[in-house]
């Protein structure tokens, strides 16, 4: 027997036996939103939305991993696949896609009927390499790990099925405040308009969300002051929607033990699947520095580019498995390369050393 058969005849089994009980046999997860599951509902969790044959179609070459057959290893185990659900379209991010027992409907893209473990472990068969979560203190410490593409699997309303990149669906964060500093409110304008503010404690003058060209047009017509011109230009340009373009790393998040009773748990199942802000416990989280605090979020769901909520969504997980470069050698220096051509003899000889007898 070969050892792929192997590999797929006794990684559902340890999947399955060692990943936490299967979460079908759990209370199911608070939610609340119409893509995520019901809280308040205390029957066994409802079925999953049908995949289209479309959909089907891209789990053929794979192995089920789990109870729920939410989590698939391709038979090459190149891949891992996820069979999830869209939980929000408009909504600030702090997830990519969390596991249903966690409270993370309101701030994830997707979420997943499976125990985080299993994910960790199906990462694992494809031959990746954890690397370490993001660290706080005493200074910031980017997440590390192997690089993990990630394509998200869908039909869309014109029956077309759809392939894109996860980062897609996301861009910067433009629900909230700009502000530029103003000495004095700018002649002419009556505050509230439209979303600009003025505030006289801090004085400066603020705009909220994204700005339109026509919005913009309007705003430059109220006053021709040099300084509220520019702060208008200025508002507009940072306020344009800008594509998602962080790197996502498989980290492996952590295992902790609760010293009263000595269980051990894995971080991730808090609901730390797929981040998009920093978290010491994500399963997979970006590279690059990102914030989780409320209206600090980085990114939000880009709604029109996204299918409705209870739309099902195949995650696809191509972890980047080529071993790191080796570091470049380091140059010599002429001491350095002096002392390295030196013969055993010569080097008990050198001064400032004692000649073993």
């Amino acid at each position: 027997m070969s050892s792929q058969s192997t590999l797929f005849r006794i990684l559902p089994v340890v999947l399955c036996t060692a990943c936490l009980t299967p979460l079908s046999a759990q209370p199911p997860g608070p939610g609340g939103l119409p893509g995520g599951p019901d809280p308040a509902d205390p029957s066994p969790p409802r079925p999953l939305a049908p995949l289209s044959a479309e959909l089907k179609s891209v789990l053929d070459d794979a192995v089920a991993l789990n109870p729920e057959q939410t989590v698939w290893l391709t038979k090459q185990r190149d891949k891992v696949l996820l069979r999830t659900q869209v939980a929000c379209n408009d909504c600030l991010l702090e997830m990519l896609c969390y596991n249903e027992r966690a409270e993370k409907a309101h701030e994830s893209l997707l979420w997943i009927r499976a125990a985080p473990k299993a994910i960790h472990m199906a990462l694992l068969a494809t031959g990746a390499k954890a690397g370490s979560p993001v660290s706080f203190t005493p200074e910031f410490v980017p997440p590390k790990g192997p690089r993990i593409d990630i394509y998200l699997h869908w039909v869309d309303a014109d029956g077309q099925q759809r392939r894109e990149k996860a980062q897609t669906w996301m861009r910067k964060n433009v629900s909230r405040y700009y502000s530029v500093p103003l000495a004095e409110p700018p002649a002419g304008i009556e505050f509230p308009f439209l979303e600009l503010r003025y505030d006289p404690y801090n004085k400066e003058i603020l705009w909220y969300g994204q700005m339109t060209d026509d919005q913009k047009k309007t705003l430059l017509a109220k006053c021709d002051d040099k300084m509220y011109q520019a702060a208008i230009e200025q508002f507009h340009k940072e306020s344009q929607p800008t594509p998602m373009n962080a790197e996502f790393v498989f980290t492996g998040s952590y295992t902790y033990t609760i010293e009263e009773t000595g269980e051990k748990i894995y971080a991730a199942d808090s609901g730390y699947v797929l981040c998009v802000a920093n978290f010491t416990g994500a399963l997979v989280d970006i590279r690059e520095p990102s914030s989780a605090a409320d209206g600090g979020q980085a990114w939000e769901a880009w709604t029109e580019r996204m299918p409705p909520r209870g739309t099902p969504v195949i995650i696809e997980l191509v972890p980047d498995t080529t071993p790191p470069a080796d570091p470049p050698a380091k140059e010599k220096t002429p001491a350095a390369a002096a002392a390295s051509e030196q013969t055993p003899a010569n080097k008990a000889n050198v001064p400032g050393k004692k000649r073993v007898p």
